[in-house]
């Protein structure tokens, strides 16, 4: 009897362990309808001018109206506007001359060259007798890496220009090698969404 027992148990005992190594699958499924929503794209749009007109590749005539002599400087207003839909920060991204065949003057005078660029509040603060128009956000060389410094502009509306003042100046020391040197002045801008 205790052997027919202890067969039981054992045959119990191996019954447990198999069904519970066996294991259960279960298939679970969730669904819902979902509603579409509607994505909107904004247009990136950095143009320059001088107040009246702008446009992507401006030709900024008003900075040659005379000569440029050593320690003499000329300067103009350049407005640059977001007429994009969405806000985006503008900066320098070059700043060279480019004269469709240089000769030796004009290459020497683009390296003696000084380009200052201003923050100013309107065209009126970059009259050419205006000594300090406003602070400075690029002084140097010109550079095809001349850049400052991010400036953010609204979309299309009243805080969406910001005007800037060039200025050209040639230090009072430079070389006579720059003497009848022509300056094609190049200003590239990059602008990023904000």
């Amino acid at each position: 009897m205790r052997k027919t027992l202890l067969t039981a148990l054992a045959a119990a005992v191996l019954v447990v362990l198999l069904a519970s190594a066996q294991g259960t699958a279960a298939l679970l499924r969730a669904e819902s309808q979902l509603t579409p929503g509607t994505i909107t794209t904004g247009k990136l749009a950095l143009q320059a001018g001088n107040g009246n007109s702008s446009s992507t590749d401006f030709v900024f005539a008003d900075l040659s109206t005379k000569p440029l002599v050593p320690g003499g400087y000329l300067q103009a207003p350049l407005t640059i506007s977001n007429t994009g839909t969405v806000y985006l920060n503008f900066s320098l991204a070059g700043a060279i001359s480019a004269p469709s065949s240089p000769t030796p003057a004009d290459t020497a005078l683009a390296s003696a060259v000084d380009l200052t660029i201003h923050a100013v509040a309107d065209t009126a603060a970059c009259q050419p007798d205006a000594l300090t128009p406003g602070p400075a956000l690029y002084q140097g060389k010109l550079s095809p890496t001349a850049s400052f410094s991010p400036r953010h502009l609204a979309a299309q509306g009243a805080s969406s220009e910001q005007t800037l003042c060039v200025r050209i100046s040639l230090p009072s020391g430079t070389d006579s090698s720059a003497a009848g040197g022509k300056l094609k002045l190049v200003l590239s801008w990059r602008g990023d969404q904000a």
